[in-house]
């Protein structure tokens, strides 16, 4: 009697080559669905990181960093007739000054865009424009400030003038008295922040001029005080220049453009990663820095 081989026969090599050809390809695909699942959660979870940290920037030194222009990590910025002006509206996240990642979860830089006029030094230590959240040395400016003799209230108007005054109060109004904290050190408290105050624009149906603006993919504004603003282009962002913007989707052509318009769409392909901070967050930080000092 001959005893049968026990070798494997071609089906049996070809069903099991078939067999490991599919584990590999499920093996392949569940790697990159978790790759592709895990670049989100983690930018999501820096971002987190970026929002507390310019919160607590904001908290501890009164105002905001400006854009970092020479890739050095730190803020930039210039002196425009004694007053540190913001270099430039645009540019990278000052990680190093507020602890905070450099990159995004792709490796990316993050970009940074701040209030316009926190590069100009007419506006930056002002307390009614917006772009006093941004002062940080300079003399301190009261330009349409006023406060109303019959109920001791401030505000700040859209013009000064005595028209105005009539407007809100019933008596004469004065903008002689500044209302901003001013700390006990040994230097002028008039150059120092905050330059910025609880009645800051926007503020009641004063909105501020020139604030960024954040919007839903259909169009309806999500937010309109935003004076500072942190974005990764996502997955394809190193893709993303100003060369390129014609080519992106609608979404990242908003965020690409360099206009103060911006879009938050946070699902989606490609999809852009927002936070930002407003002017009511930056007057809750004084709020709560005040419980302090």
């Amino acid at each position: 009697m001959r005893l049968k081989s026990l070798g494997f026969s071609l089906i049996e090599v070809t069903l099991f080559l078939i067999a490991l050809s599919l584990l590999s390809v499920w093996v392949l695909n569940a790697w990159q669905l978790e790759s592709a699942l895990k670049a989100p959660r983690q930018e999501r979870f820096q971002q987190l990181k970026i929002t507390e940290a310019l919160q607590s920037f904001l908290q501890i030194n009164l105002f905001l960093p400006c854009p970092d222009v020479d890739g050095d990590g730190r803020e930039d910025r210039r002196s425009l007739g004694g007053v540190a002006v913001c270099q430039a509206r645009e540019g990278g996240l000052p990680y190093l000054n507020l602890a905070a990642p450099a990159r995004d979860a792709w490796g990316n830089p993050y970009y940074y865009r701040v209030h316009q006029r926190a590069q100009e030094q007419a506006y930056i230590t002002q307390i009614c424009e917006t772009a006093s959240v941004f002062g940080r040395s300079g003399a301190r400016g009261l330009q349409d400030l006023w406060l109303c003799s019959s109920n001791n209230q401030f505000y700040c108007a859209d013009h000064a003038g005595s028209s105005t005054c009539d407007s809100v109060c019933d008596q004469s109004c004065t903008n002689l008295i500044d209302p901003r904290p001013t700390p006990f050190i040994h230097v002028n408290p008039l150059h120092l922040a905050p330059y910025f105050h609880l009645n800051t624009p926007p503020f009641g149906t004063r909105v501020g001029a020139l604030n960024l603006q954040i919007s839903d993919a259909s169009g309806q504004r999500v937010e309109e005080g935003v004076v500072a603003l942190v974005l990764s282009w996502g997955a394809n962002g190193a893709q993303v220049n100003r060369q390129q913007c014609q080519s992106l989707l609608e979404t990242e052509l908003e965020n690409c453009d360099g206009d103060r318009d911006f879009m938050f769409a946070p699902t989606g392909e490609n999809q852009d990663y927002l936070q930002w901070v407003t002017v009511h967050q930056a007057k809750l930080a004084l709020i709560k820095r005040q419980a302090f000092d």
